[in-house]
């Protein structure tokens, strides 16, 4: 493997205000090379110190992209990271061993092929998706696998493992969204007010853009992170984000950064909500603009004070505003050679030139300047988002080149305070936030007086009005054009074509053209693309409004979304003993279950030669007690039960009311009144409150006790040729075949333990006994088999051969042969329905069924082609094309060396030696044919009664 130099060419020494760890060093891997970083590094500040330039390519022409915000919005760093695709490096701190490439770019980020976009652009202009790919309609399926190759995402393997995510419930006083210098005051003078606070930060960090300020900036982050940091009761969530806002303050926050967890909902109720968002950068619009080394001011001021990294040799400021000025003296202070562009004297940027990266810049008065980095700060975006969410729309005010929320119609709830407020010195900032802070306390103890029913008599805190300072209109450079939407790859032309077509509003354009509906969700693109839609359209900015920011202010995972798992996992009691022979786990409902010990096809080939054990624990367990559970039987059960003898086993089958396979299991009766029920491992819950719901409503007068035991027993199928001389050396029960013949069920003593019910039944097709033991002795009796069984060659057998086994036996699985459409006689169980019975659940439904005759059936198939399995769900199809079936389950069968099949068809294709197409999902089609039983392997059952 390559390695980089280690430290990085760009690094510098040492900052006042950095936030990396000097003193030690980390390796991480950039697309198979290895690199250095400082604990503190983001992934891009890392690559960025290494002189790393190109970190992605475009969405849709794949062109480089660099660094431009250095933040979470940063459009032009989002990677993959290990199994973690469309991860924010610009924000994302480094961790040792980190392995982090570029997303969908072939064969290489440097020669990526799917650049050739670029020479069809004017195939792919604005809404080209709208109006090609249409005709000829058989061609969609090729068009869907082309388009699929150019998605720019990452990639998750199915084998991954999941993080664990979580949520709370918090009712903070004063919820404070931002962290910066306002947010840090509001937060500290609400507390010191006597309400409690919760301070919400997007970055690692308190402090907002002081991080990255002068000596006189670092020293008012210091104080107000002390005053906040000394108040008890401000809770502070860094790596955190305020999401949405939604009626009453209800407030969904994000929480990242905790320890073994990727990701926590906080589901806060506030009594005021502080709107402390600062404000965001906004690009320039010109030609070249996506170039790599193209950078806001604001971007440029973090590389160089947060993390020490010089962004270029040779600079252009674009400027028109402080933070232009102060990025300037910063770079050179670096020892970068600058050359500053003053837009508020008339002069403008109009085009960036460079192959891969910033090589020139050419100004309006038609000078060309050589240059590796090009710095602009051309005004602000105000993120109003929670604003809007509270029902506040901003408006837009021309003197300052931005939009600003309106104070009359923000809810008395909800509080701005700060940049996004208005404009003021640093003093002026904190000193309005401070008020705002008591006066968002004083509100939130009042609401909660009122709540307790007496009544707050403070008197409301008056809260001085932040002034707004002129600032130029800077937008976009035309007719050069440049991209407005960086993540979508939305250029200005494309704006201009979407109105000219009719798309003459902001929302429209937004759906046309996909601008602002990247992962940057217009933070951005908006300002920019409303003035070029108002430029269009001949209307002011003011007139043509912008689009709202509705909730997620923020991309969040689903996981987050979903919570915490609430669901128990349950392990049977030889789990410990699966764990310690390599069982690969596999998750089965609630349960987690050996799905095999290595290899399944030898697991299949003991069971039918030898003898093997599989742990059935999940199986769902009923005691049902009492003298009319033969009238519940007959409900239930589509089959009779009248007639069930104590110590006889039955198989039934369970409808619903509307004829559809519920369940279906063994019930075996004990005593003259007691009996015991199994269910499917899934069905289990479902069951039981089926027969409680039958039992409340409809017969209340029924004498009957269902206790469900499903964990209270350990379950064991012991199965093969060898079964009987193995549980012989083991039990009291008199296992002879005239004494316990198949289908009947016995209790007695096994390996020592008392109380335990043995039914002799046969899934897998062989002489079988299912063992139901006290849990507490599950581990040994399980752990005894196999030291009793270690000359009949026992061997455990797990999940997937239990399936291969039942499948060459053609025992369906209730869910997988059977669907949510699946009737009785559609699953191949005309002889188990008895329609002669007075009543029973599904009846109706069934006669209905059994009368019309025209239904799909379950049938055994048989792959003409042996050295093709076709896939569970893959489509029967008919000469013409129609679907007509489907395999329910396939798999090859060691036993007879050939693949087997059951599947669904129409009824005229059930007869037996029909020969039916299957298409596999490689589009390659082949030929199966009806056999005349379920069953692939001894049809007539021998082998289960011997």
């Amino acid at each position: 493997m390559s390695r980089a130099r280690p430290g990085g060419s760009h690094r510098l020494g040492a900052r006042p205000g950095e936030v990396i760890d000097r003193s030690r060093t980390i390796e991480f891997r950039w697309n198979g090379v290895t690199h250095t970083a400082h604990p503190g590094d983001t992934i891009a500040s890392a690559l960025a110190a290494a002189g790393v330039r190109v970190f992605a390519r475009s969405y849709k022409y794949h062109r480089p992209r660099g660094l431009l915000t250095a933040d979470i919005f940063d459009p032009g760093a989002i990677l993959q990271v290990g199994d973690e695709p469309n991860v924010r490096a610009a924000h994302r701190l480094v961790e040792a061993g980190m392995d982090v490439r570029s997303q969908n770019t072939w064969p290489s980020l440097r020669y990526d092929v799917k650049a050739v976009n670029q020479l069809a652009g004017r195939f792919l202009a604005t809404g080209f998706y709208y109006k090609t790919f249409i005709k000829p309609e058989r061609l969609w399926p090729t068009y869907e696998k082309v388009l699929r190759r150019f998605v720019h995402a990452g990639e998750v393997s199915p084998d991954s493992e999941q993080p664990y995510f979580d949520k709370r419930y918090a009712h903070p006083d004063v919820l404070v969204a931002g962290g910066g210098p306002a947010g840090m005051a509001a937060a500290v003078a609400a507390a010191r007010a006597g309400a409690s606070v919760m301070l919400v930060e997007q970055e690692h960090q308190l402090g907002g853009h002081l991080r990255w300020g002068d000596a006189e900036d670092l020293r008012c982050r210091d104080e107000l992170v002390a005053a906040v940091e000394a108040e008890s009761n401000i809770e502070v969530l860094t790596d955190s984000v305020v999401a949405a806002r939604y009626d009453d303050n209800w407030l969904a926050v994000v929480q990242r950064g905790l320890p073994h967890v990727a990701e926590r909902l906080v589901k806060a109720r506030a009594g005021t909500l502080v709107v402390a968002a600062g404000l965001i950068e906004r690009p320039y619009v010109f030609a070249g603009n996506d170039l790599p080394g193209v950078m806001l001011s604001t971007a440029v001021r973090r590389l160089l004070n947060l993390y020490a990294v010089r962004p270029g040799s040779r600079a252009v400021v674009f400027t028109a505003n402080p933070e232009g000025d102060a990025a300037a003296a910063d770079l050179r202070a670096a020892g970068v050679d600058v050359v500053e562009v003053d837009a508020r004297h008339g002069r403008t940027v109009v085009r960036a030139t460079g192959r891969g990266g910033v090589e020139a810049v050419e100004l309006s008065d038609g000078s060309r300047i050589e240059a590796d980095l090009l710095v602009t700060a051309v005004g602000w975006t105000a993120p109003t988002s929670l604003l809007n969410m509270s029902g506040a729309n901003p408006g837009y005010r021309p003197d300052a080149a931005r939009f600003v929320p309106d104070p009359a119609a923000t809810p008395a709830a909800v509080i701005a305070v700060g940049g996004i407020a208005g404009d003021g010195t640093r003093d002026e900032l904190v000193a309005h936030a401070d008020a705002a802070g008591r006066e968002a306390a004083a509100r939130a103890l009042a609401l909660a007086a009122s709540r307790a029913g007496s009544a707050d008599t403070r008197d409301p805190v008056a809260v001085p009005q932040l002034g707004l300072h002129h600032h130029p209109e800077l937008f976009f450079a035309l007719p050069t054009g440049g991209f407005v939407d960086m993540s979508e790859d939305v250029s200005a032309k494309d704006i201009l074509t979407a109105v000219k077509e009719g798309y003459d509003s902001s929302e429209l354009v937004k759906r046309y053209t996909t601008a602002t509906m990247g992962p940057a969700q217009g933070k951005l693109e908006t300002v920019n693309t409303v003035a070029l839609v108002a430029h269009a359209t001949g209307k002011t900015i003011a007139e043509t409004g912008a689009t709202t920011w509705r909730p997620m202010y923020t991309p969040i995972t689903l996981g987050a979304l979903a919570g915490r798992k609430f669901e128990p996992v349950r392990h049977s009691p030889m789990q410990p003993w699966h764990t310690s022979h390599k069982a690969a786990p596999l998750i089965a409902g609630q349960w987690i279950r050996p799905e095999h010990y290595g290899d399944p096809v030898a697991e299949v080939r003991n069971v039918r030669q030898n003898v093997g054990i599989i742990d059935v624990t999940p199986i769902g367990k009923l005691d049902l007690q009492g003298p009319d559970v033969a009238k519940l039987l007959n409900l239930l059960y589509v089959n009779k039960w009248s007639q069930l003898g104590i110590g006889r086993v039955r198989y039934g089958v369970m409808c619903a009311e509307d004829g559809v396979v519920l369940d279906d299991g063994v019930t075996g009766r004990l005593a003259e009144n007691h009996y015991l029920m199994s269910t499917t491992s899934s069905g289990a819950g479902t069951v039981w409150e089926w027969a409680e719901n039958w039992l409340q409503t409809e017969h209340p007068e029924w004498q009957v006790h269902v206790t469900p035991v499903t964990t209270a027993y350990a379950s064991i199928n012991v199965a093969g040729p060898k079964s009987r001389e193995l549980l012989a050396r083991l039990t009291d029960v008199d296992l002879d075949n005239a004494a316990f013949g198949y289908m009947n069920v016995r209790t007695g003593t096994i390996a020592g333990v008392a109380d335990c019910v043995l039914w002799r039944i046969g899934f897998t097709g062989e002489l079988s006994y299912e063992l139901h033991v006290p849990a507490s002795y599950g581990l040994h009796v399980w752990e005894t088999l196999m030291a009793t069984g270690a000359d009949l060659g026992i061997a455990p057998f797990g999940v997937e051969a239990q399936r291969i086994l039942r499948l060459e036996k053609g025992h369906l699985i209730v869910g997988q042969d059977t669907d949510g459409l699946t009737k009785a006689y559609s699953a191949g169980l005309d002889w188990a329905v008895k329609l002669d019975k007075p009543d029973f659940v599904g009846k109706p439904e069934l006669a209905w069924q059994a009368a019309r005759g025209e239904h799909p059936k379950l049938v055994g198939l048989r792959p003409l082609d042996t050295s093709v399995v076709p896939e569970e769900a893959a489509q029967i199809i008919s000469d013409g094309g129609y679907i007509v079936g489907r395999i329910t389950s396939s798999r090859l069968s060691p036993t007879l060396g050939r693949p087997i099949c059951l599947g669904q068809v129409d009824a005229h294709l059930a007869d037996p030696g029909t020969r039916l197409t299957v298409r596999l999902r490689n589009g390659s089609d082949t030929t199966v044919e009806v056999t005349a039983e379920h069953a692939h392997f001894d049809p007539e059952g021998e082998r289960q009664r011997v």
